[in-house]
């Protein structure tokens, strides 16, 4: 797959309605880049993907999953990251990431956009999302019973995408952003984060590929109609 271009498995609408039995090896998976983000059959845990290494973050240990190369992801966004921007900043927080990509944003907001962030982090909070405990269970149900974790001054990467608003349902509209610590023992789904000595990069995306689960859950009944406000309290933005 060229630089730059975004692989997706599944859609964020089927993972809202709790489909999300099973997908692609990770194998298969890193054949289409080397960052990305996801999770994995019912939703135990978070996915991030890193210079083409793979971690997972389950929700009852505090330390990353060894992944063999036929486990199967639920959800994936991937990219081969080859940035097209980069800065150096003194600071940066959620709130102020998306003016810091200034020219990308607000000038490109219709494209989706890579980003990776090196610094250290005076306060970073994320979740681990927990596994379904009944079949279907939808996404906002499980973000009602997860726990967020803090960590302070902390070395990491933050990776993720940028979503144009017409994208939601396919994806999280605006950032969605997950987070591996230096070394590599503790990471997740990004909720909110301080940051100093900071390396920022991101690249233009300019095309979007999507699979479609084709197992029989996906294929049941018509997803419907699913809200940005639901999707975002579901990610905890």
């Amino acid at each position: 797959m060229a630089s730059n271009n975004l692989y997706q498995y599944s859609v964020v609408s089927a993972l809202m309605h709790g489909i999300c039995e099973t997908g692609p090896s990770i194998s298969h998976i890193l054949a289409h880049g080397d960052h990305g983000l996801g999770t994995v059959p019912h939703l135990n845990g978070e996915i991030i993907i890193m210079d083409g290494k793979a971690y997972h973050f389950p929700p009852d240990s505090p330390r990353p999953r060894k992944i063999d190369p036929t486990d199967r992801m639920a959800f994936i966004m991937i990219t081969r990251f080859n940035p097209t921007f980069s800065k150096r900043l003194a600071t940066l927080t959620m709130s102020s990431l998306e003016s810091a990509l200034a020219p990308l944003l607000p000038t490109q907001q219709n494209r989706f956009i890579s980003i990776r962030v090196e610094a250290t982090f005076p306060q970073i909070w994320f979740r681990v999302i927990p596994a379904q405990t009944t079949p279907r269970e939808p996404l906002v149900d499980l973000a009602r019973r997860q726990s967020i974790r803090e960590k302070e001054h902390v070395r990491g990467v933050l990776f993720g995408f940028w979503s144009p608003v017409f994208a939601s349902g396919f994806s999280v509209a605006g950032f969605h952003l997950h987070f591996l610590s230096a070394d590599h023992n503790t990471g997740g789904h990004v909720v909110g984060f301080e940051a100093e000595d900071v390396s920022l990069a991101a690249a233009s995306i300019g095309e979007y590929r999507i699979q479609l689960p084709d197992d029989a859950s996906f294929h049941e009944a018509p997803l419907g109609s699913v809200g940005a406000e639901d999707i975002h309290e579901a990610e905890g933005a």
